[in-house]
């Protein structure tokens, strides 16, 4: 058997205003509470049973109202086992409970969705003669009004593995058979009565020259 000495459970489901309370506009922050309420030792288990205060500040979507800021609290019920290797029929245990997670959405104005992760510990694990402290809890804060941070990208810097070479250089490159680059002059606006000799002198640029091996 495995012997654990914590566990988590999920409450999840949703949470829907009472009729007195005003239709929310958006979540500001929202507070649970792990409370531990009854334990039973049973032979290698821990059964346990409790509940998670949860209070919620919102702002009311009635802006015509003098106060837009409320607040409301709820109660959710969990139960759950420890497997422990330890435990026996009569003994007494501490347990500690604590918020790993929890989100909350706003599904419309009068309900809101939530998702609790709840860690329970086994802290100590005695005889029922031995008076153990009560159960323990940490609380959870979660704002929900602050905007999330970004990180930016970072431009990635790579290195010039074929650098390009400049345009002024090209004149420089030693000439081929096949290849011509145009001189300025050639660039030029020439004269329209001209057109066909220049066109006959630019032609010869686009012929290749072959030899025919003679048998």
């Amino acid at each position: 058997m495995v012997c654990k000495k914590s566990t988590q459970i999920a409450v999840n489901g949703s949470l829907p205003l009472p009729s007195h309370t005003p239709d929310i506009d958006f979540l500001l922050r929202v507070t649970s509470t792990p409370v531990i309420k009854k334990t039973i030792i049973l032979d290698k288990q821990i059964s346990f049973s409790g509940h998670v205060n949860i209070c919620i500040e919102f702002v009311s979507s009635n802006f015509d109202s003098t106060q837009t800021v409320h607040f409301i609290s709820f109660e959710t019920p969990f139960i759950a086992l420890i497997n422990h290797c330890c435990a026996k029929a009569g003994m007494d245990c501490q347990l500690k409970a604590s918020i790993k997670h929890q989100e909350f959405q706003l599904i419309n104005g009068r309900c809101i969705n939530k998702l609790i992760v709840i860690k329970v510990c086994v802290i100590k694990l005695s005889k029922s003669c031995i008076n153990s402290n009560c159960h323990c809890s940490e609380p959870n804060l979660t704002v929900l009004c602050t905007p999330e941070k970004i990180n930016p990208c970072r431009t990635a810097v790579y290195p010039a593995t074929h650098p390009m070479t400049p345009m002024d250089d090209l004149h420089d490159m030693p000439p081929f058979s096949n290849f011509h680059t145009p001189s300025s002059q050639q660039l030029e606006p020439s004269d329209p009565t001209n057109a066909y000799k220049e066109r006959d002198n630019l032609s010869s640029y686009h012929t290749s020259e072959c030899q025919v091996d003679q048998e």
